[in-house]
């Protein structure tokens, strides 16, 4: 297993002050090439999982890089409407759930205005890109995700061009709940 803390998440942010961008396929494509120099590395099994934005990354990545055998994302993410969506409530002052604090999205981008975390946002798009999927793929998502609907968890499902594909929904009591921050 390789861990990775990528550009706008863990050390990469908080200690480089490496931030947050939509072409993660760069750092998907760099792990491989790390793991296929590794003689303790089989390259012809090697999978990408990812959870949370995750759900934006590992798809992206195992689409563009077809030499991921495999990808799991723990849940639908990477649609820059939710994110503009739920800032345009805070800022009405209504009730949202998010999984940290609300000027986190402004760190992770490395800007000052919630406007210019809007613009980076807008590169993070997976319709045209998952199309090319190739490997398994399984998706999970929550019946009680306060955080992206389920139709927006099977428009992805449906998009990913692979033909060996898993769409698994967990209830609350396998633990399909969200438990984000409520923001009010």
């Amino acid at each position: 297993m390789l861990l990775v803390d990528g550009p706008g998440m863990g050390e990469s942010i908080r200690f480089r002050g490496i931030p947050l961008h939509a072409d993660y396929e760069l750092v998907g494509s760099a792990c491989l090439d790390y793991l296929a120099q590794r003689a303790d590395v089989d390259k012809d099994r090697v999978a990408v999982v990812a959870l949370s934005l995750g759900g934006y990354f590992a798809p992206r990545c195992a689409s563009l890089d077809h030499r991921f055998k495999a990808c799991v994302a723990w849940g639908r993410n990477g649609c820059p409407c939710h994110v503009a969506k739920r800032l345009e409530l805070i800022g009405q002052g209504k009730t949202v759930a998010l999984p940290v604090p609300v000027d986190h999205v402004r760190w992770v981008f490395g800007v000052e205005t919630f406007d210019q975390a809007l613009e980076e946002l807008k590169d993070f798009k997976l319709d045209g890109i998952v199309q090319a999927m190739k490997c398994p793929f399984l998706l999970t998502h929550g019946t009680e995700d306060k955080q992206v609907p389920m139709a927006d968890a099977q428009k992805l499902f449906d998009a990913v061009g692979a033909k060996d594909k898993t769409f698994r929904i967990f209830t609350p009591g396998e633990g399909g709940a969200s438990t984000a921050n409520v923001i009010t």
